[in-house]
């Protein structure tokens, strides 16, 4: 029994598990996905990135904002600080505020969280000093509204109501107030672009809105409107560690229907 207990004990603390070498591969090959990716984002600083109807539509928003001399108003979410969907709202913001700044049309950015509400007014006043428009931004565009989802919606709304905003980007973390949100948007005829990482509400956004990020468009939106090479090769290095995975399930699918499921076990997590 004594020597049975040891065995164990000595088992229990080796460096490495030989049941779990698929996933050690797998951390590996990503590695070196984003050791190559990131070389040639250095030498070649124009990657390409699949186009994301939604993204593109943001140009068109802005623009269109600025011809009728009317807002763009962006919902950043009802969460805080600790979803990854409300850094998701910052980052997409600050890429927006600059375009938005160059264009020189108004930003509208109503917050539920006060924490939230500081990082984003920091944000957007670093996005317009950095295309050097500091003096074009507007003290209190962004502004808290109420932790009260429903007091926060009904606060929404009624901006959308009055104002007019010629665009709305809702980006973050929803919840039961999306379709509130998007179908009163909608009544207002504005372009209506929507992201979120909460599934269970991404179909209310592609009904009422225009543009609608699927999966995770929404936490490549930085990437893709930064244009930065080093971010770029991040986002392109995880399209192909997903290729690789989909050629090896398919793969162990296929043997396996053959009788051979010798790949189909490898890849399972131990």
């Amino acid at each position: 029994m004594l020597r049975s207990e040891a065995v164990d004990q000595t088992l229990d603390t080796r460096w490495f598990d030989p049941a779990r070498l698929n996933i050690l591969i797998g951390v590996l090959l990503f590695t070196a996905f984003l050791v190559v990716n990131i070389f040639r984002a250095r030498a070649k600083s124009d990657l390409y990135v699949r186009p994301i109807a939604g993204l593109k539509a943001l140009d068109e928003a802005i623009g269109r904002a600025t011809e009728m001399g009317r807002s763009v108003l962006y919902v950043p979410g009802l969460s805080d600080m600790s979803e990854v969907g409300t850094f998701a709202a910052i980052t997409i913001l600050y890429r927006l505020a600059q375009r938005i700044a160059e264009m020189g049309c108004d930003l509208d950015v109503p917050c539920y969280d006060p924490v939230v509400m500081t990082v984003l007014d920091g944000a957007v006043r670093d996005a317009y000093s950095k295309v050097g428009r500091p003096d074009a931004f507007r003290p209190g565009c962004v502004h808290y509204v109420s932790a009260q989802q429903m007091a926060y919606v009904a606060a929404v709304n009624g901006t959308m109501l009055r104002d007019r905003p010629a665009a709305n980007v809702y980006m973050g973390s929803f919840y039961a107030e999306s379709l509130l949100l998007a179908e009163t948007g909608a009544t207002t005829g504005a372009i209506q672009i929507a992201g979120t990482d909460k599934v269970t509400q991404l179909p209310f956004f592609v009904c009422a809105c225009d543009y609608t990020l699927l999966g995770e468009e929404l936490f490549a939106a930085s990437a893709y409107l930064g244009r930065e090479p080093v971010q770029l090769a991040t986002v392109i290095a995880q399209d192909w560690a997903k290729a690789v995975a989909a050629i090896a399930v398919t793969a162990a699918l296929l043997l396996a229907s053959l009788g051979h499921p010798t790949l189909a076990s490898w890849l399972r997590a131990a």
